[in-house]
């Protein structure tokens, strides 16, 4: 099996990165150590040594970092070399805060409004006839509520007059050219030349990569206006990254730049049962199709940071703009609220959760106790790819990151 396939076999969890509730599997630990930092290894060594005896897994591990007013922690197991503050990984969906940021940003500068509908400012061209897009307002899109096709997560429909018909776009491109680059143009022409959605806007909640792709392009077409012409990612990155000196932190843009820079953390996908197991390392991959809504790479440290400036109304975003994008609404079976470019948890607080082969993540921020969660895993077990997503085994997995990350933010503020 091709790596670029492997996207068709998990996409499906990319929908449930809210973590479905469920019973945890850290109920059975041995007695508490004594200081802070050594209770938190305890329980990353204890969802590690459940999964992987279940699993049989050997590749990749889990970390934690755990902030708060007092100090921070890092732990990790079975992850070589060892996790550091410094270490870089993709954050994935996490990216999708500062997609939201910027338009916040752009929002309270009075740039825009996010009741204007799309037509405001896209190109009154072939390539942006994307359906119903004189209904589709700003605010839906932050939602998830405008109805927009999902390129990268959506089969084409096979009656689609298109070779890429009845598959993923992406896969197809990729088949023949894997350092292609993708454009925001390219996917939205595909969009509208096959009349493509999902539902009318604001009927319903339906997660979609390519509806913050249309907010990226919102941003650069802002910044055009106002004389300052600049892409997306060069947009965050003088807005966020570097003013708030996240220096570890980057987007990836190139088709060709498919690697981490060092130190990188390593992530392995183990599909199939142990007697007939493969295990595939995802880590180099193209990326330049996700820029928006899956494309930065950060660290522990920096995305950590970001989340706790980012609601605490330290980014140049006001307070009561924060709280705009903290009012939830109904999501669905995986997403149970969304915001505006934001999800909650009760324990845990304000943030997001990213996947991407094989990174699964959930960073929140808490701002009653000022307490910012991280927990990552860097592996992903598929026993049989054709069974529904998500899996009893991905939902172990998920769950037991959520409930580690409460009992965590439990344990440094006792």
């Amino acid at each position: 099996m091709k790596l670029r396939l492997l996207t068709t076999v998990i996409v499906a969890f990319m929908l449930f990165s809210s973590m479905i509730q469920s019973c945890s599997v850290l109920d059975h630990r041995a007695p508490e150590p004594a200081n802070t930092q050594a209770q938190l290894q305890q329980l990353t060594d204890s969802l590690y040594d459940t999964l992987s005896t279940k699993w049989g897994i050997k590749q990749g591990g889990i970390f934690m970092r755990v902030m708060n007013p007092s100090g921070s922690y890092l732990v990790s197991t079975n992850i070589d070399p060892k996790v550091q503050d410094n270490s870089h990984y993709r954050v994935a969906s996490i990216s999708k805060t500062f997609t939201a940021a910027a338009i916040m940003r752009l929002h309270q500068e009075g740039q825009l409004s996010l009741d204007d509908v799309i037509t405001k400012y896209l190109p009154n061209t072939p390539t942006y006839n994307i359906p119903y897009k004189d209904q589709i307002t700003i605010k839906q899109l932050l939602q998830h509520r405008a109805g927009v096709f999902d390129v990268t997560n959506q089969n084409i429909p096979k009656d689609v007059k298109q070779p890429y018909a009845g598959g993923r776009y992406y896969d197809y491109v990729e088949g023949t050219d894997s350092t292609h680059t993708f454009t925001f143009d390219e996917e939205f022409t595909v969009i509208s030349q096959n009349g493509l959605f999902n539902h009318l806007p604001n009927a319903q909640f339906y997660y979609s990569n390519s509806g913050y792709h249309v907010l990226a392009k919102i941003v650069e077409i802002v910044q055009q206006r106002r004389g300052t012409p600049m892409s997306f990612n060069d947009y965050i990155t003088k807005t966020f990254f570097e003013p708030l000196k996240l220096t570890n932190t980057y987007g990836i843009v190139s088709g060709t730049d498919q690697r981490i820079k060092a130190p990188f953390l390593e992530s392995f996908l183990h599909l199939f049962p142990p007697n007939s197991r493969q295990v595939y390392n995802p880590t180099v991959r193209n990326m330049s199709g996700f820029v928006a809504d899956g494309h930065v790479v950060s660290t522990p440290a920096d995305i950590s940071r970001w989340m706790e400036l980012l609601i605490s109304g330290q980014t140049g975003i006001s307070i009561a703009n924060v709280a705009l994008m903290e009012q939830m609404l109904p999501g669905d079976e995986g997403n149970e609220r969304y915001g505006l470019g934001l999800t909650f948890d009760a324990g845990l607080g304000y943030g997001h959760d990213g996947f991407q082969p094989a990174y699964l993540s959930r960073l929140r921020y808490n701002p009653d106790t000022k307490t910012t969660v991280l927990v990552v895993a860097t592996f992903i077990y598929i026993k049989d790819p054709n069974e529904k997503q998500p899996s009893p085994d991905f939902l172990s997995l998920a769950n037991g990151l959520r409930d580690m990350g409460i009992q965590g933010a439990q344990i440094v503020n006792r």
